[in-house]
């Protein structure tokens, strides 16, 4: 039975269970850095409904057991510090209307169709509560017809995000070995972009291969630090081929505006590097946070709001920073991806 195996798939994977009334809920959570996530379980089958009034209720009732201080939950320890409760639902159930109705009118609510073995998501709700997603795909996936190694693979890890880093890694190495990527003469002779190379020789891809070169290996780690961070988890929501295409596009586009900023300036220098194609990975993430209702795998609009912010600060500030790469790649990412990313309803 799909909700028997729910169960034991969400305590296999880190959560406990709490037994609370009425019966058709149940609570299962799991601590996380001074804070709870909680999934709630509604079982809908039989004539059991649920009102977005009602629903409302249950989520401050099951809040108030995790924030009183000194815990109504079974083992838990007095003065035990909580300062954030995430409170997910799912629906389970046969009728579709009803499924779909409370997913219209509820807050942060997925259904599981039982009879089809199924999970709907639809627009208007969260594309993942830390990692649930990917533990209710298994669960529907059980039974079928089990996916190829290669598959597992592109599922489980971000395809793209390592072989964009590779390249970059790889690039660096060769040109080490070479030379002195430190020199601005050397990165020029081998693909970076200065302004008269383009104006006068109309040498266009250095646009392009200039962002997968770098000014010696801090450049170069600060750069992949960021992309496999920021790219991993854009890659997990808007897929392999389109971050690679988010990721192009951000880089020429950043290399563009950095071309324009110097023509504008008169101030020209060699310019190379990921960031450019970095920043808009960061903006392609900022819009995917933004559709899924402002949280996504932890993060918050605002958070990444703030730390768009400060990189912008300190590439303002500091020396030697191609800003206007920033820039361009930041705005090329973020309505690139608004443009491909739209996520409609979706089952699994």
């Amino acid at each position: 039975m799909k909700k028997e195996e729910i169960k034991q798939e969400l305590l296999r994977s880190g959560y406990r269970h709490c037994k609370v009334k009425p019966e058709e809920v149940g609570i299962f959570y799991k601590y996380y850095q001074e804070g709870f996530h909680v999934v709630m379980a509604v079982d809908l089958t039989g004539e059991k409904k649920l009102t977005q009034e009602v629903h409302e209720v249950l989520v401050e009732r099951i809040k108030g057991l995790f924030y009183h201080p000194q815990g109504k939950l079974q083992d838990f320890p007095e003065g035990f510090p909580v300062y954030h409760v995430e409170v997910h639902t799912l629906l389970m159930g046969e009728d579709e209307e009803d499924l779909r109705r409370g997913c219209m009118e509820c807050l942060d609510t997925w259904a599981y169709h039982i009879g089809e073995g199924r999970l709907y998501i639809y627009e208007n709700q969260p594309g993942d509560f830390f990692g649930l997603r990917q533990l209710l795909e298994e669960v529907s996936s059980q039974g079928q017809e089990s996916p190829s190694i290669w598959r597992k693979i592109q599922s489980q890890y971000p395809l793209i995000t390592i072989m964009l880093i590779g390249v970059n890694v790889m690039t660096f190495l060769i040109l080490e070995w070479m030379g002195d990527t430190r020199d601005g003469l050397f990165i020029a002779s081998h693909g970076g972009m200065y302004p008269n190379f383009i104006l006068y020789s109309k040498q266009w891809w250095r646009i392009f291969t200039a962002g997968f070169l770098h000014f010696g290996i801090e450049h170069l780690v600060n750069n992949m630090l960021i992309l496999g961070c920021v790219g991993a988890r854009l890659e997990r929501a808007i897929g392999h081929g389109r971050l690679l295409l988010v990721y192009v596009l951000s880089e020429i586009g950043g290399g563009l505006l950095s071309y324009w900023g110097m023509l504008r300036s008169e101030d020209y220098a060699v310019s190379a590097g990921a960031s450019g194609a970095v920043f808009g990975v960061i903006g392609g993430l900022l819009w995917a946070v933004i559709w899924n209702r402002g949280r996504l795998e932890g993060m918050t609009t605002r958070g990444l709001l703030f730390m768009i912010a400060l990189s912008f600060y300190f590439g303002f500030t500091a020396s030697g920073v191609d800003y206007w790469a920033h820039i361009g790649g930041i705005l090329v990412g973020f309505f690139a991806t608004m443009l491909i990313y739209h996520r409609k309803s979706q089952n699994c």
